[in-house]
């Protein structure tokens, strides 16, 4: 009576080898474009808030109708390119972080899964072993190792 199997993945071996190769092409070009800040970097440039991202898009439309106050150090089609890249760049960590979000999802029940079953082994195997049973004993012995706090190896379950 299998009552745990929460989730069922099985990877065709074209679709891992695609997957992999998207993700090939994508680290690709990130290491094309991307730099690899230091923690230092990271902490002292960090990320804008949003509220910040509100004051550079208003900015943005401020400093395109009054080009007049722009400083001369300014290249705007310079930060044309920075603000569209910046847009394109979240678009795609939003894709990102969904995939990740989903994939991690499935990973727990796949992960919840498989400790179900070698829950479920383990117990028949201590019932075994209770029962003076001579092969079951030393499998016992081993999986009882994974629970040192517990007076017969693993707390009950429910």
């Amino acid at each position: 009576m299998k009552n745990n199997d929460l989730i069922q993945v099985v990877f065709e071996p074209e679709e891992l080898s695609e997957n992999n190769a998207h993700l090939d092409a994508m680290l690709s070009l990130a290491n094309k474009y991307a730099p690899g800040l230091t923690a230092e970097q990271r902490s002292e440039f960090g990320s804008i808030n949003e509220t910040n991202k509100l004051l550079v898009n208003k900015g943005k439309l401020i400093m395109q109708e009054n080009p007049k106050y722009l400083p001369a150090f300014i290249d705007m089609d310079e930060f044309e390119r920075d603000f569209v890249a910046r847009e394109e760049i979240e678009k795609m960590l939003r894709k990102l972080d969904l995939i990740q979000r989903k994939l991690s999802d499935t990973k727990i029940l796949l992960d919840n899964d498989n400790y179900q079953d070698v829950m479920a082994f383990y117990r028949s195997v201590r019932y075994f072993a209770n029962e003076d049973n001579q092969e079951a004993m030393p499998l016992y012995n081993e999986l009882k190792k994974f629970f040192p706090h517990h007076k017969n190896g693993a707390k009950e379950e429910n």
